[in-house]
């Protein structure tokens, strides 16, 4: 599939989703923080700059112990990325994001004092189907010996390469969890996603994964649409969600089942349209070659043949007269076996008399 960025800002509300992308990159971080009482920031503690340019998922996540000094509990927020192609740049990106942030939580008075600025943790989730080769730093400040520090911007989690077992850094998912969920849709083929979809939503039933298959729904709606032009064959949420509850989500299995033989069955059609249009175009192809080959060699025997009769022509008038030559030149006149010609030559030079030469050119025994 390729990336979207509306639905994966749905299924980053789910709680259990963002919390696992956070225990991947910042581990010793996430221990710190209650996610039960994380939520989307509001945009109206944003400068007007800041929410035109900051268009993913900004989350606020409280600590579990500390205060500022305003008496409210210290927290983090966490800017996500949703990402399908390569971007260089993908740092210097992320770090004017942040300070957009930043600058907007000040401006707003959300963050007045130096120690109100809450700490910020950027990711970037890829799924596209290359490899991420983004650098993950850039130029930061200064060091003691005046050389320009690295400074991390961002961590990466790498859809694609966590579906094959790990990431660059030898992270790996939680097994049955909303990200390996996620990783796996990302990674099967078109065929495969409305039967991993119903999976999905057998494994993530419960009612606090709403928003959370809401937007793998909306993923895979929108992939088949782009990818394949399959959408229309993909029941909608609701149906999904009414069939599920309804014995297990049988008669949505039997549905997807249909879905997929019709779909295999187009595929098969498909190509057996495409066999016969590529058979028809190289039957076409190479029946001109050939024809046009053929009348190449015909028309060069038909040239040597002509000619050949005309000499024939010009020998019976020497020997017999023009009367014979005219009769002879008539009976050959559509005789293209060269062969055929070479031989009445023989008979000219053999027959005595003008008669006994057309008698044998006309099939006649020669009379005695």
């Amino acid at each position: 599939m390729q990336a979207s960025d509306a639905p994966y800002k749905v299924l980053f509300q789910d709680r259990r989703l963002f919390e696992e992308t956070v225990r991947l990159v910042a581990p010793r971080l996430a221990d710190g923080l209650d996610f039960h009482a994380a939520a989307s920031l509001d945009k109206e503690h944003l400068t007007a700059l800041a929410r035109t340019r900051v268009q993913d998922k900004l989350r606020r996540v409280e600590r579990r112990s500390g205060k500022l000094a305003n008496g409210r509990r210290r927290y983090v927020l966490a800017l996500l990325e949703f990402q399908s192609g390569h971007d260089a740049d993908m740092a210097w990106r992320m770090r004017d994001y942040l300070h957009l942030v930043e600058s907007g939580l000040r401006q707003s008075g959300t963050a007045r004092a130096e120690g109100e600025v809450p700490g910020m943790l950027s990711v970037v989730v890829h799924n596209g189907e290359r490899p991420w080769r983004a650098a993950a730093e850039c130029a930061g400040p200064l060091t003691g010996d005046a050389e320009p520090a690295q400074v991390r911007m961002y961590a990466t989690v790498d859809l694609q390469a966590l579906a094959r077992g790990a990431d660059g850094a030898g992270r790996r998912l939680v097994p049955g969890g909303c990200l390996a969920t996620l990783a796996e849709l990302e990674s099967s083929p078109a065929e495969a996603l409305p039967r991993l979809l119903l999976e999905a939503f057998r494994r993530h039933a419960g009612a606090g994964s709403s928003e959370f298959r809401r937007g793998l729904h909306l993923r895979v709606e929108s992939a088949l649409e782009r990818r394949r032009g399959l959408a229309a064959g993909l029941p909608p949420l609701s149906d999904f969600e009414r069939m599920l509850a309804e014995r297990g989500g049988e008669r949505m299995t039997a549905m997807l089942d249909a879905t997929l033989a019709r779909w295999e069955e187009a595929k098969v059609a498909q190509g057996v349209e495409r066999g016969i249009e590529r058979g028809r175009a190289q039957g076409l192809e190479q029946g001109l070659a050939q024809g046009l080959e053929r009348g190449r060699v015909q028309g060069i025997e038909r040239g040597l043949a002509r000619g050949r009769v005309a000499l024939l022509g010009r020998m019976a008038e020497r020997r017999f007269g023009a009367g014979v030559a005219g009769r002879v030149t008539t009976l050959l006149a559509d005789e293209t076996d060269l062969s055929r010609l070479d031989q009445a030559g023989e008979w000219l030079l053999e027959c005595d008399t003008g008669e006994a030469l057309l008698a044998r050119l006309a099939g006649r025994p020669p009379q005695g």
